[in-house]
C-alpha cells in the first residue's frame, strides 16, 4: 500500500529545503491530497497550484512560497495519523491542542478543516498532519 499523504507532504518538505520554487506530483493525484494543497493555498502556506505535462506525463504542479529574506514558510510538516495507526480526536479535544503558529488539518464529516474552523464547528475527526 502506497501512501500518497506521507509522499506529497515529503515532497513539499523537501522541496522548501532545497529552495526550489516548485514540485511536481505525478498524477494520478488522489483528490484527498488535491484537497490539502487547496487548503494550504487558502492558508497561505503555498502560492498555489496549477496541473500540467511533463515529460508526456500528467502532473500538478505545487508552487512553493517564501519569506521576503527567502526562508521557507514551512518550517515543520509532518504527518500525525498513518495508514497503520489512525488518530483520532473529538470536538472537546481540540480545545487542549497547543498549536502556537502552526495548523493541524483534520478530517472531519464535514470535510477538511484546519483546528480552529473544526474548534468553531466543534466537530472531531482523523487528525491528518500538522503544518507550522
Amino acid at each position: 500500500m502506497k501512501d500518497n499523504i506521507s509522499d506529497m507532504l515529503t515532497r513539499i518538505r523537501n522541496g522548501q529545503k532545497a529552495n526550489l520554487l516548485e514540485i511536481k506530483l505525478f498524477w494520478p493525484t488522489p483528490k484527498f491530497c488535491l484537497v490539502i494543497l487547496n487548503l494550504l493555498q487558502r492558508e497561505g502556506f503555498i502560492r498555489g497550484i496549477k496541473f500540467g505535462i511533463f515529460n508526456k506525463k500528467y502532473c500538478v504542479v505545487v508552487l512553493l512560497k517564501y519569506s521576503e529574506l527567502q526562508k521557507p514558510l514551512i518550517s515543520k510538516i509532518e504527518r500525525i495519523s498513518k495508514p497503520g495507526k489512525r488518530i483520532f480526536c473529538s470536538g472537546k479535544v481540540f480545545w487542549n491542542l497547543n498549536t502556537g503558529k502552526g495548523v493541524f488539518l483534520i478530517a472531519t464529516s464535514k470535510g477538511l478543516l484546519t483546528d480552529t474552523e473544526a474548534r468553531a464547528a466543534n466537530v472531531g475527526g482523523e487528525i491528518i498532519c500538522y503544518i507550522e
